[in-house]
C-alpha cells in the first residue's frame, strides 16, 4: 500500500501542479460541450445539472468528478506556496484549505450523484452537495484573495481573480437560474486557467 502510495505521489508530481488547472477547466468544459451536443433539444432554459442525466450524461459525470480532483491539486499547490512563503496569517490560510478541499471533495461528487428531477432523493441530495461546493467556493476564493494580496510571491493584480469567480458564484446563489448557472461555471473556468498560467508562467 505504501508502495502504491509512493508510485502515485511520483505520478503527481511528473507533471507541474499548475498544469492541473488547466486539466480540470479542459475536462470539465469538454464534458460539458460532449454532453451537449449528444442532447439535441438543450438550451439555455436548461441547468448544466440537466447533462447528468441526458445522454451524454457520462461525459458529463466523468468530466466533473475529474475536474474537481484536478483542481483540488492546483489548489493544494497555491496552499503549499503560502506555507513555504510564512505568511503571517494561518488562520486564513487554514480557512482557505479546508474550505477548498471541501468545495473540491464536494464539486466531483456531483458527476456521482446526479440531478434525477423522477427521483426526489437524488434530485435533493445532489442540490445540497451542488450548494456546499458552491459556498465554500465563495469561502474559499475569499481567503485565498486574501492571501494573495498579502503575498509577496504573487501580483497584487492576482488577488481580484478569485473576486471575479465570487461575483460569478453569488448571484446563482440567489437566483438557481440557468443563464446564472452558465455565467458561473465560465467565471471558475476563467480564474482556474487564469491561476495556473500565472503559476507556470512564474514557475511556480
Amino acid at each position: 500500500m505504501e508502495k502504491l502510495k509512493i508510485n502515485i505521489i511520483k505520478i503527481l508530481n511528473y507533471i507541474p501542479r499548475p498544469f492541473y488547472g488547466l486539466l480540470s477547466a479542459t475536462v470539465g468544459i469538454a464534458g460539458d460541450i460532449i454532453a451537449i451536443s449528444l442532447f439535441p433539444n438543450f438550451n439555455l432554459s436548461n441547468m448544466i445539472s440537466d447533462l447528468g442525466t441526458s445522454p451524454g450524461a457520462i461525459y458529463f459525470n466523468i468530466g466533473a468528478f475529474l475536474s474537481g480532483v484536478f483542481a483540488l491539486l492546483t489548489y493544494l499547490h497555491i496552499v503549499e506556496i503560502f506555507e513555504n512563503e510564512n505568511i503571517n496569517h494561518p488562520k486564513v490560510l487554514r480557512i482557505g484549505k479546508v474550505f477548498a478541499i471541501n468545495s473540491c471533495v464536494f464539486f466531483a461528487l456531483i458527476g456521482v450523484i446526479p440531478s434525477v428531477r423522477s427521483n426526489i432523493i437524488l434530485f435533493v441530495v445532489h442540490g445540497v452537495v451542488a450548494l456546499i461546493s458552491l459556498v465554500s467556493g465563495v469561502i474559499y476564493l475569499s481567503a485565498f484573495s486574501y492571501l494573495f494580496f498579502k503575498s509577496e510571491k504573487f501580483s497584487g493584480l492576482v488577488g481580484y481573480l478569485p473576486l471575479i469567480a465570487v461575483s460569478c458564484i453569488v448571484p446563482f446563489l440567489f437566483s438557481w437560474h440557468p443563464i446564472t448557472e452558465w455565467i458561473l461555471t465560465f467565471g471558475i473556468t476563467f480564474w482556474i486557467v487564469a491561476i495556473s498560467i500565472y503559476m507556470l508562467y512564474h514557475k511556480m
